[in-house]
């Protein structure tokens, strides 16, 4: 009688010990993941931007209602940080010191209606650069990241302080 009572003490413990080991398991699994905030270029900003949503707002100055950006807590964190983006030039200015990028092509690009404020981004040189570029040309800039929601004169994303390589 005594063996048996090992036994079933000994088989109790094992069950228990697999529930806990099991239930460990599954707690690690449910429970939420952090946002993880990469710093290499393989990040895609471009993938990032598309997270916005947009919220329209009467702007008084303006007389008008406007589609203001509202941005993720992951962009949000990437403010003032530097970014780069491969894109499409647009034509935009004669200033030698802005351009700018685009995710598509200028026949889908945000101005011919094809896409959203998400898919291009104002670039402002750290130099005054002046080299011309072509319509579609790809680039890739490196810069900070600055988000604006409020100057209806410059685009929702800027990257500040940028240089530029010619692909």
């Amino acid at each position: 009688m005594e063996k048996k009572a090992q036994y079933i003490t000994w088989g109790t413990s094992t069950v228990l010990l697999i529930a806990a080991i099991t239930f460990y398991f599954f707690q690690q699994r449910e429970q939420p993941k952090p946002e993880v905030i990469s710093k290499s270029p393989s990040v895609d900003y471009w993938e990032m931007f598309a997270g916005i949503s947009l919220e329209r707002k009467y702007i008084e100055e303006a007389d008008a209602y406007y589609r203001i950006p509202i941005f993720t807590p992951v962009l949000l964190a990437h403010t003032g940080k530097e970014v780069t983006l491969t894109g499409y030039y647009l034509p935009y200015s004669r200033l030698d010191s802005m351009i700018i990028i685009s995710r598509f092509p200028n026949a889908n690009c945000f101005f011919c209606g094809q896409a959203g404020i998400e898919s291009v981004a104002m670039v402002e040189m750290e130099k005054v650069n002046r080299k011309s570029y072509r319509t579609d040309q790809r680039l890739t800039v490196t810069g900070k990241l600055m988000l604006n929601a409020t100057n209806l004169e410059q685009l929702a994303f800027v990257i500040a302080d940028a240089s530029v390589e010619e692909l």
